[in-house]
């Protein structure tokens, strides 16, 4: 890609058409984003520990696991935070992600600790989950990267691993956050390395919002300071209903119901990004 294609884009662009994610599954990415899930300076990655602790202690109560027994699913898991914190408590854990960085990393921290915890790196569409699980958890908005049609296939997935009367928490954005988080005007800025690249580079981000479909769409071109050369991302990111959520989650087997006050979602000082959403296993 070159500068004349960036001038000739498709405005808006059409959700999925130019790409799922940012390349979590690219090396990398996925090293220079693991810093970022291991920083304890924001919670733009993953959760800081302190708030991971609370989160596992409110999940752990949820599922009834206080006596350490229980068996975790921890579906896009990242670096696997929420795993060693239960496996540091007694419990067992399964963890999955895109990024092999950050399961390279979390593989080694279980090792180190003597954790029984296991990570795989792998799509959470595709990967198989197996099963007698207690708890299974999708955390941190990822439940909204999903097309419904991939987001049933994984919530189908989560009941046949889960025994019955076991929990999922998933944990949805709030109305109205999908879209002020990605509807932004074009923008630039320059850097010597980034997320995105080690190389000197220009980077070029737009975010459009689609009101018929709920979705967001966000753009990233990387030119490269040197080659000139243009590297493009994008992600699509849906706005489901808490309504429409039910209906996909019941339909595969389960029971919404009301979460319990506690969840930490790490964000004390402003609006709530997220709310818990608890689905028990019928």
């Amino acid at each position: 890609m070159n500068i004349a294609d960036i001038v000739n884009r498709t405005v808006p662009p059409h959700p999925w058409a130019e790409g799922e994610k940012i390349p979590w599954d690219e090396p990398g990415f996925s090293e220079r984003m693991l810093k970022e899930h291991l920083s304890q300076d924001h919670n733009a990655a993953s959760r800081r520990l302190d708030i991971v602790h609370r989160q596992v202690d409110y999940l752990e109560r949820i599922a009834g696991g206080l006596d350490g027994d229980l068996k975790v699913l921890d579906l896009a898991c990242g670096p696997g935070l929420h795993s060693l914190d239960f496996a540091r408590r007694g419990h067992s854990t399964y963890g999955i992600d895109f990024s092999p960085a950050s399961i390279t990393w979390a593989k080694s921290s279980a090792k180190e600790q003597s954790l029984g915890s296991e990570f795989v790196h792998g799509d959470v569409r595709s990967t198989e989950y197996g099963t007698e699980f207690d708890l299974a958890m999708l955390l941190f908005g990822e439940i909204d990267v999903f097309s419904a049609e991939d987001l049933s296939l994984i919530v189908r997935k989560a009941r046949a691993a889960l025994n019955t009367g076991g929990v999922m928490m998933l944990e949805p954005h709030e109305p109205g956050i999908a879209r002020a988080n990605f509807e932004t005007g074009p923008s630039w800025s320059s850097h010597q390395s980034g997320l995105f690249s080690e190389q000197p580079h220009l980077l070029l981000e737009e975010g459009f919002w689609h009101d018929d479909v709920q979705m967001a769409v966000k753009r990233w071109y990387v030119l490269d300071v040197e080659t000139g050369e243009v590297a493009p991302y994008s992600q699509t990111v849906v706005q489901h209903t808490k309504d429409d959520l039910v209906q996909l989650i019941e339909v595969e087997g389960f029971t919404v119901s009301e979460a319990p006050g506690g969840w930490s979602a790490g964000n004390e000082d402003g609006p709530p990004e997220f709310y818990p959403l608890i689905a028990i296993a019928k």
